[in-house]
């Protein structure tokens, strides 16, 4: 949009049904031009959360009853994604493919922000990678922002214990276990590992969905709907 002035949106906080309207001028034309903008935030996975959200927008909508993607509803709707995507229910993935789908469909109308839950599984691209995979368990400290987490050794141990059987904290370390330890005890997530999970296996369409050595599956996450409008 080229406006002739910046656009301000001050500090009105909006609530959940809020609906924001914008008149700028263009630089183009001497009439104004309403546009409306859409804005939801912290939606953490809560697929149903945001079902609701987008059933009373007025700029956002699915494109059919499968709920499959999204679209902008007219010419002049914008959209605003305020970051947290994952971490507590078990819609993460589904969520983070909408989104994305919607900014390719329009990406000069959909800014997608990110917030600390998505800006902190970018350890995952790293620390499960197959080269930090391969340190010994005993090598990995606990995380220094929490004096009371157990290190990855101890958590193991715990996990050796529970199996029984002879089971040892090096045969119970596997990628599926690192990232658990991880989720509970370095990224402040500690329900993730199992909504993803159940997320994973509801979308193969299989009973569970497992991870090496008996472990479960992996990434995002989410809960709890934030605040939204339009």
């Amino acid at each position: 949009l080229h406006c002739t002035r910046p656009l301000c949106l001050g500090r009105r906080r909006l609530s959940s049904d809020a609906h924001m309207r914008v008149r700028t001028p263009f630089r183009c034309s001497p009439h104004p031009c309403e546009y409306e903008i859409a804005f939801v935030s912290d939606v953490e996975g809560d697929l149903d959360y945001f079902n609701r959200w987008v059933a009373g927008s007025r700029c956002v909508a699915y494109t059919g009853s499968d709920e499959a993607a999204l679209t902008l509803t007219h010419a002049r709707a914008y959209f605003v994604y305020g970051g947290d995507v994952p971490d507590h229910g078990r819609g993460s993935e589904q969520l983070l493919r909408l989104l994305v789908g919607l900014k390719r469909a329009f990406p000069r109308r959909v800014a997608l922000l990110v917030g600390n839950r998505d800006l902190n599984k970018l350890r995952l691209t790293s620390e499960c990678a197959p080269s930090d995979l391969a340190r010994p368990h005993w090598s990995i400290p606990a995380p220094h922002w929490d004096p009371s987490a157990p290190t990855l050794s101890q958590h193991l141990e715990q996990v050796a214990a529970a199996r029984g059987g002879g089971a040892t904290a090096a045969s119970c370390d596997c990628a599926a276990e690192r990232l658990r330890w991880m989720y509970e005890n370095t990224l402040g997530c500690p329900a993730t590992f199992e909504a993803r999970r159940a997320e994973l296996a509801a979308l193969r369409s299989v009973g569970s969905a497992t991870g090496d050595n008996g472990g479960g599956g992996g990434g995002g996450g989410g809960g709890g709907g934030g605040g939204g409008g339009a």
